[in-house]
């Protein structure tokens, strides 16, 4: 084989392999960034409590299952209508997923580890200004 054919060959294989890096790290680059999903163990403490789709007694329910003395994962919480039952209240509502594989909503008020109105401990909190964002896919 002479030189300059094997100066071609070497070349459109140093070519190649530039172009198959090039696209590589392009690909990578255009990927959609993923959103942190740390969840956090919280326990419901109630008998019967139902999941909501949304942080509201008014919203519809996001599975006929009832949550009675469980541990969940929670993924954060935020401030919406208020929920009492008996001297316990809050305006918290906690973005969980069921033993089910559901995703949906509980009132703080039924987290055991909370005050009345305070947040559910070591939960993310949503707010206007925190980078926390409760809505996953």
């Amino acid at each position: 084989m002479s030189s300059k054919s094997m100066t071609r060959r070497f070349s459109w294989r140093a070519l190649c392999a530039t172009l198959l890096g090039l696209t590589a790290v392009l690909g990578l680059m255009s990927a959609p960034a993923q959103a942190d999903v740390t969840t956090r163990p919280v326990h419901i403490w109630a008998s019967q409590v139902r999941v909501r789709e949304c942080q509201s007694t008014s919203c519809d329910l996001a599975t006929q299952e009832r949550l009675t003395n469980v541990t969940v994962q929670a993924f954060c919480q935020r401030w919406s209508e208020r929920v009492s039952d008996g001297p316990y209240y809050n305006h918290y509502w906690v973005e969980i997923i069921t033993p089910g594989h559901r995703l949906g909503w509980v009132s703080a008020v039924y987290v055991s580890g909370g005050s009345n109105d305070g947040p559910v401990p070591n939960v993310p909190v949503e707010t206007d200004t925190s980078p926390v964002y409760c809505e996953y896919p």
